[in-house]
């Protein structure tokens, strides 16, 4: 029997000029964008938003829209994971009105793997290379893309 994946809610927030919120994970050597595990009971709308504010610290109001699943199957050791598992990310386009800084540092909280770490955010434009980004990162940077383009 295969296991149920875990519920992911990611947090594709874009500002005024189209360019994405990213930031460096200092645990995984990479860059990643905000998202987290949805709790028991909690809505994937409610989830989004409170890991973005987690890892982040910004407190996003404004309108969802939906941009669909991914489905990530995430080996242990990855991402502060222990063991191998299935995962169904939900994803959520987020527009931002308001400035927000070039680039800044937030340390994280609400995550026992995570409480504590300082992440390094700043914007990914439309055409910057995706190769400091994990698989599953590409593939939700371009649905973010192509949504932006219709």
């Amino acid at each position: 029997m295969a296991a149920s994946p875990v519920l992911k809610a990611c947090a594709c927030l874009v500002d005024v000029q189209g360019r994405l919120l990213v930031f460096h994970h200092p645990e995984d050597k990479g860059m990643q964008l905000p998202k987290g595990t949805i709790e028991p009971g909690e809505a994937p709308e409610d989830a989004v938003r409170r890991e973005l504010l987690e890892e982040s610290g910004i407190h996003y109001t404004g309108d969802l829209v939906p941009l669909g699943t991914i489905d990530r199957y995430c080996e242990a050791g990855v991402e502060g994971n222990k063991y191998r598992h299935p995962q169904l990310w939900h994803l959520f386009l987020m527009r931002h009105e308001a400035p927000l800084p070039e680039t800044f540092d937030h340390v994280a909280m609400g995550s026992p793997e995570e409480d504590g770490l300082v992440f390094s955010f700043s914007w990914l434009t439309a055409n910057a290379p995706l190769d400091n980004f994990g698989a599953p990162y590409v593939k939700v940077i371009t649905k973010v893309r192509s949504a932006l383009k219709s």
